[in-house]
This record gives structure tokens, sequence and C-alpha cells, in this order.
């Protein structure tokens, strides 16, 4: 369930600089005690009475809510004469500015991308990169900028996949302040590049594809912003009447002129004086135009985390289907990304975001019929533009993964899908069935080619076996009875009938799915999408709100937007979990709340094992911890697991997973109890949990003496062999050669007296 907090009502994001451009480009534009402050607008009047004091909101519309503004100093006498509930969430945006100006300064800065790069980095990366690895990228320009600078290319693809490959194109930073719209896409062409040779999933790709990357296509406001005026959008070009720059994402030829852009060369949308007036525009659109059979377009921008398909001028959406295409896609995209770093990307047509007109996207694929999206990155407002270095690696990790979705879908004929999942264990000496589809997406399967590769521990030939059809995509395999302990490695392959070989994981057999085989006793399996009986609440607990509560929780910055479990799961248990208008609204405040499981009889078990993935957010303090503690006389007395907090990465959202051995804290007992508690004890502070996919179960093998040697000589050999096949067919019970305990002697028994054949009993 999606609660968007920013209630847009059509009014486009216009950051309107107070400071005036100075004639010497050379001197820094500075934006002293200016303050970014969140404030609560609750009505009509609120909202015209903060715009009278600033303009210059960091969001994609304003409405009735929590904002942010940038400040100027003298504007604070009128915001607390206002009546307008606010608070300052930093008291001097120079700060900010200053603090990444020194980085720059540094002659040393890390690994590349730990910082933001200059446009001359950038060539000089490019650089490397091609002498890395010719046979893979080439330098590709597409044009230059206002100023005479080149508009940087890259060509990526190997020689493998033959000659007709679909196109991708990969391009950042139309808006010149959003520096990291320009990580992003050279994140994408370093990772193709470097991991060709040790991620298969990579090498495929490259292999079946030819991908563009374009990662800076406005070079003059960037290096402007970079070493001038840190809030500036546009490009460089000089306006009748002096103003400076055109919005390079409004000056595309599809519906140009309309709404959301602006024909006063002073605004931060000014559209330009026609279509593609500007070269950087018109570079893009050239290259485009001149490359046939590209297939898939992202152009990257912040901030705001949002998956944006055509169309942004028009509510008139796509027809079908590349409407059924662009959603379903632009989930998937949202999922691959959520499922990295556990960040909410809100996937949406972009109108229902607000109305602009001439902007890329909807020219390429308006114009040119080629699927493509905006892609708004981190993050949703805490840091906005000035979105902390740190920052830099994850947000490429996780869109590299939306990346992949997107060039699988445009690369690769066959889909393989798993609709009930994949085993994590398997039962020992028993033949396991699996379920897999193979969608055909812009190829034909070959009837007769679905295959099952399997083996038995992490080394040696893979066995193959035929798939047999259930009608339609679906297919079934059998995965071999195996001894305990032991691991089960397979993958599926596919053909095309052109004679494409895909397989699943993408490229296999180096890289597998794998299962371990073991005996299993669950305890406790909750995903909390049904009331199984928990208990809100324990002595001591004097929370006031932000209680524990089992639902599907709405998205803020301190809550998940999603449960951990995949879907079709939805409820989780979270601190409330309301978003309210804010994400202050519902967190944990005056004190702790507890979650208490059901009772665990653990009596008699091996060595069981406690899992369950957390979630914990806490902001503005130095006290607040996150406790996990478990008893083993029904709480009487508590011995701690584990403590989250107060600082830490652990602590500032997305989903953790946790495991440990209940026998490391307390006996096993028939009353152990577990319970999550999240307290709030500082002054001011923003605490949020959440608990999903609990998990207690025992993992053992069997103290049986030798499976497979039927002779009981201490030897699984030729002898046992020969005593199974002289009983082969034996059915009804007490049969010799039968392995696997089920009454017959068959293949599964042959199976796996062939996996042990020849290794000593124990």
């Amino acid at each position: 369930m999606f609660r968007n907090t920013v209630l847009a009502l059509g009014v486009f994001l216009v950051l309107i600089l107070v400071t005036p451009v100075p004639a010497d480009e050379g001197q820094r534009v500075r934006f002293d005690n200016h303050k970014l402050v969140q404030v609560e607008l609750k009505t009509q009047a609120d909202i015209d009475t903060m715009l009278s004091i600033s303009t210059d909101y960091w969001s994609d519309g304003i409405g009735i809510g929590v904002f942010d503004f940038r400040v100027l100093p003298e504007g604070m006498d009128d915001l607390k004469a206002s009546g307008l509930e606010y608070r300052i969430k930093h008291d001097n945006i120079q700060e900010l500015i200053d603090a990444e100006w020194e980085r720059f300064q540094r002659p040393a800065r890390g690994a590349w991308f730990e910082d933001y790069r200059s446009y001359a980095e950038v060539d000089s990366y490019i650089d490397e990169l091609v002498a890395l690895r010719p046979d893979l990228i080439s330098r590709y320009p597409i044009g230059t900028s206002i100023q005479g600078r080149t508009l940087f290319g890259m060509r990526i693809t190997s020689s493998e996949g033959g000659e007709d490959k679909p196109l991708v194109v990969f391009d950042g930073l139309h808006h010149a302040r959003e520096f990291i719209a320009l990580m992003v896409p050279m994140y994408i062409a370093d990772t193709l590049v470097r991991s060709y040779d040790t991620d298969a999933e990579v090498r495929q790709l490259v292999d079946e594809a030819v991908v563009y990357v374009v990662p800076l296509l406005n070079p003059d406001g960037y290096e402007y912003a970079r070493d001038v005026n840190r809030m500036w959008r546009k490009n460089r070009r000089i306006n009748s009447g002096g103003c400076r720059g055109v919005d390079l994402n409004r000056n595309y030829g599809y519906n140009w002129g309309g709404p959301g852009s602006s024909g006063d060369p002073c605004s931060n949308i000014y559209r330009g004086t026609a279509p593609f007036s500007e070269p950087e525009a018109a570079a893009l659109r050239d290259f485009i135009i001149a490359t046939p059979d590209i297939k898939g377009h992202i152009t990257y921008h912040s901030f705001s985390q949002l998956i944006l398909y055509p169309f942004g001028s028009t509510e008139e959406p796509p027809p079908e289907p590349d409407l059924s295409t662009f959603m379903e896609l632009s989930a998937e995209m949202a999922d691959a990304i959520y499922w990295t770093h556990w960040k909410t990307y809100t996937d949406q047509a972009a109108h229902d975001l607000y109305i602009c007109s001439g902007i890329c996207t909807d020219w390429v694929y308006g114009d040119q019929g080629i699927l493509s999206w905006t892609i708004e990155l981190r993050d949703t407002g805490q840091s906005g533009f000035l979105l902390p270095p740190e920052q830099i690696i994850p947000s490429c990790e996780e869109n590299f993964a939306a990346v992949k979705r997107l060039m699988h879908h445009v690369a690769m004929p066959l889909r393989f899908e798993f609709p009930a999942g994949l085993p994590a264990w398997l039962d020992p000496n028993t033949e396991t069935t699996v379920r897999v589809d193979i969608v055909a997406v812009c190829g034909a399967v070959q009837p007769g080619s679905e295959r099952l590769f399997t083996r038995i521990g992490a080394s040696g030939p893979f066995t193959e076996s035929s798939l047999t059809p259930l009608g339609g995509d679906a297919y079934e395999g059998a995965l071999p009875a195996a001894a305990c302990p032991s691991t089960m490695q397979y993958y599926f392959q596919a053909e095309t009938t052109d004679g494409a070989v895909l397989t699943s994981p993408a490229g296999a057999p180096d890289v597998f799915y794998e299962a371990e085989v073991v005996n299993v006793v669950v305890f406790l399996e909750d995903n909390f999408e049904s009331d199984q009986g928990w208990i809100v609440g324990w002595p001591g607990d004097d929370a006031t709100r932000g209680i524990w509560n089992r639902m599907d929780p709405e998205g803020t910055v301190a809550q998940p937007e999603h449960d951990h479990t995949p879907a079709p799961g939805t409820h989780c248990y979270v601190t409330d979990g309301d978003a309210g208008i804010d994400f202050t609204w519902g967190d944990v405040d005056d004190g702790r709340t507890t979650l208490l499981s059901l009772p665990l009889d653990l009596a008699g078990a091996h060595d069981p094992i406690v899992s369950y993935w957390r979630w914990y957010y806490t902001a503005y303090t130095q006290d607040d911890v996150f406790e996990v503690d478990i008893t083993d006389d029904a709480g009487v007395t508590w011995t701690n697991v584990e403590t989250v907090g107060p600082e830490g990465p652990e602590t500032s959202g997305g989903w953790y997973y946790h495991e440990f051995h209940v026998a490391d804290f307390v006996n096993l007992t028939s009353e152990v109890l577990i319970r999550f508690v999240a307290s709030d004890e500082g002054a001011y502070t923003i605490v949020e949990a959440a608990v999903d996919d609990f998990l207690a179960a025992d993992y053992y093998c069997e103290e049986i003496e030798c499976p497979g040697d039927l002779n009981g000589d201490g030897q699984r050999d030729q002898a046992d062999l020969g005593i199974l096949l002289g009983n082969w067919g034996c059915t009804g019970g007490d049969c010799p050669g039968d392995i696997d305990g089920d009454g017959d002697t068959d293949q599964a028994d042959l199976g796996f007296l062939l996996s042990v054949f020849g290794v000593p009993c124990p």
C-alpha cells in the first residue's frame, strides 16, 4: 500500500534563486544562514502564507502536509510571526555546500565512486575504462554543449551474441545541481565493463545487448554548479534580457511549450525559444534518431525516489500493450531497487506527479516509440540536491539492479519464473519436485529443449534431466534424493527456436541455485499475513504512541513502505505504521513498546535457530536502542540477544536479517519466548521499528548407520548396487533396496545410491 506524503497539486518545483547570478562567473554564490525548514501546511491559506515567505520548496509538489523549504535569514521573522508549525532541519545550508566544496579541493578523495566528480575527472575515467577493456567499451561522443564541451558517450558490448542486438540507452544530468544523476550512469558503464569477467549475469547482458551511456548532458551547467552556484539547474545559454540558461528537460519537441514549462527566460523551467533550440537536447535527439534498434531508455534525475513513465505532458496514457509493459516493468524495477537496499521508489505515470511539457521521456517514447523512463534518484527530501557522498554507491547499486531488469526484458528472449518459489532446504533421501515457468518474451521456446541440471555437493559434473510440460508456460522437474547433510546445486536451461541458449540463473553453470539437504522441524513460522496471536505489551511499557501493530505499513523516511515478505505478502509488525501527515506522526514516543512471540516448546530439540528480519530507524538522538531478548522461564528472567543502536548503519532504516542459536543464550525448555522492544528515551527523537518473517526451527540429521549400505559391510559399492537392481520394481513395503523408506525399490533409490556410490560409511 503506497501513501504519497506529498499531495501534488500540479505545482511544479521551481527553485527561485534569491541571490542573483554574479556577472563574474568565478564568484561563488553563497547561501549563508539560509535554513532548511520543515513546515506543516494544514490549509490553502497556510500554503499561500508559506509561499509568500519562500518559494524554494524542496519537493515535487506542494499541498496539505509537511514540506521542506529553504528560508532566507530575513524570512525567519515572517515565518515565526505566521503561526505555522515548523522545525529547523538545518540551520545553515551553506555549511553543507562548504563541506562538499572542501572535499572537491582535496588532491585525493578515495575511490572514484566515493565522491562527486568533475567534468575533467569523468573524461579521464572514461579513458581509463577504454584502456582497460577496449574489447568491450569505446568512446561515442554525441555532440558538444553550448560552451563547446564534449557530450561524452560510451558504447558497451562484446563480440558475442550475433549482429542484431537490441540497444538500451542511459543518460544523466539534464539538470546541473542533480549531482547523483551523473554518478549512476557512470556506475552502470563501470560495472558492465569491470564485472564482465566475474559476474555471469553481467556477461550475458553485455553479450546479448548494446549499451550506450551518456552520463553528462549538461556539462556547462554542472561545472557552474560545482564552482559558482550550487543550486543552478539549467544550461548556460545567454538569453534575451541577460538571464542565463534553458531547462534542457523542457526543450524536447514532444508537446513543447505546454503546461509545466515557462516562456520566461529567467525561469528555472524556461523551455527555450523553440523545440531543440539547445545543442545538448538536439545532440541526444540526433543520436537516438540515427541509432536503430533502441528498445529501452532511462534518463536519471534527482530527487524523490520515483520511476516515471510517459506521459508527463498529457493525462492520456500510452496505448496497449505499451501501457501494460510500462506498468509491469516499472513495478519490477521498483522491486529490484527495493530488494537491494530496502529503498522504496514509487512507480507511476509522470503526469500523476505534475504536468510538464517538452520533457525527454515523452519525446523518446511519443516521437520515437522507444520504452522510456525518468528515474528520480535518492533521496526523498532529507538532503535533496546535497545528497551525502556516502549515499552514492548504495544509490548506484540499487539502480543497477533496475538496469539489469530492464536489460533482461529487452535482451533476453526467455524469462524463467518460479511461482511457488524455490526450496531453501530438502528432505533427506527424498525426491523433490520443483515448478518453473518459461515465458517467451521476444522469442519462442524450442519444444523439448527444457532441462534441469543437478548435482549433489559443490563439485563435479551436473546431471541433465528433462523438464515435464504441464501446459502453457509451466514445467516440472525433480531434484534427486540426497543424503543428510549435503548440498543440492541446480539450474534450468531452455533454447529458443532460433538457437539461443538461456539459463536460470543467468551464467549457469558458473552460478546456480542451492538448497541444503537436512531434516527440519519448524516450531513457529510467521510472516504476519494473518494473526497467529502475538502479544503487544509487557509490564513496564509506557510509550504513548507508536505501539506495535500488525498491518500493511505506510512508507515514510523512517518506516518501510513494504513488508519484507515477497509479494503477495503485505503485513508485518511495525510501530504504529500509520504515516499520518509526516514521518514524525506515528513514531514511538515517550517510552517503550514490546512485541511478544508465541511460546516455543523447544524441550528436546537438537539445535534450534531463531531468525527474523528487522527494521529500525532512529534520528536526532544518541540514546534510543532496539532490543531483542529471550527467556526460558516464560518471562521471569530475560537474556539480551542483540541491541541495535544508538548509532551505526542499521539504525537508519532498511530490512536486516538476524539469526541466533537459542542454546547460546538460554536452556531449551517448553517456556521459551522472544520479545522485541522499541524505545524512545531521548528528547525530540524519531524512532520506528518493524519485524517480519519470523522463524524458529531445528535443523539436524538423523543418526542412521549408513544409507545405501544394503549389505551392511560398511561400503556403498557394486555389491549394494547389485542388491538394488536385483529387487528393482519391488513395491508394497519390505523391499530390499528401498533406501528412502517409501516402500518401493525404484528410480529414487537408485539416484540416491549413485549419489553416494564409493563414499565410505561414517
